[in-house]
């Protein structure tokens, strides 16, 4: 019960950070990178406080010091290899994305989530095409339940949608998820020049597209 309710709250305080915020530590101020990444390092200390260190040697990292943040990719708790991809889209954005493409198979959601986070602020052809190869993966599911990580999948794909693209939303149109077969009809009436009216707007696509074979 008391890990449940510490994880709630350190998602609490992930949720209220972008990829620049400044963390400010407790204490002695000016703490050098040593410092921050020791106090990283320590399991002793709170996780929020070994999070926000984490992100604070970012800050004064220099490129001799990349890899010792890059460690943290692989460690062995979730909210450190969380604090790792924002401390790297902090330092080089190049490095943050080719630790999200394997973070996106993370067992963590928040892991995972953070890893979309950083494709999406690039989001080019190939970053697209790996976010899109991850919507039907089996861990982005917990008993066939759509996890909430598919349907922002979904909207980052579809806010680059082209007329192109009209065969995989026409698939989206059947999916499971209320949220992606809706956010997969309103992409097709932007991408085409259908438009159906009502609350039954889904159901109308899903017959429109059975009818014209568009998958």
């Amino acid at each position: 019960m008391m890990r449940t309710l510490l994880v709630a709250s350190l998602l609490v305080f992930i949720s209220g950070f972008t990829f620049n915020a400044q963390a400010a530590l407790p204490g002695k101020q000016n703490y050098s990178f040593k410092e921050h990444i020791a106090i990283a390092k320590n399991p002793q200390k709170p996780m929020s406080l070994r999070w926000k260190s984490l992100i604070a040697a970012a800050d004064v990292a220099n490129n001799d010091q990349l890899s010792e943040v890059k460690e943290f990719v692989k460690s062995k708790d979730w909210y450190m290899r969380n604090a790792s991809l924002v401390a790297l889209n902090k330092i080089n954005v190049n490095h943050a994305l080719v630790e999200a493409r394997t973070l996106l198979k993370d067992k963590a959601l928040v892991v995972r989530s953070a890893a979309v986070d950083v494709l999406a602020s690039n989001l080019t052809i190939e970053n697209r095409d790996i976010l899109a190869n991850e919507l039907d993966k089996p861990y982005n599911f917990v008993k066939k339940q759509s996890l909430w990580i598919r349907s922002k999948i979904f909207g980052i794909i579809a806010s680059r949608a082209k007329p192109d693209d009209r065969a995989f939303y026409a698939r989206y149109l059947f999916d499971k998820d209320p949220k992606i077969s809706q956010m997969a009809a309103a992409t097709l009436e932007k991408i085409t020049d259908v438009e159906f009216q009502g609350s039954k707007k889904v159901s109308a696509w899903q017959d429109y597209v059975k009818k014209n074979s568009w998958f």
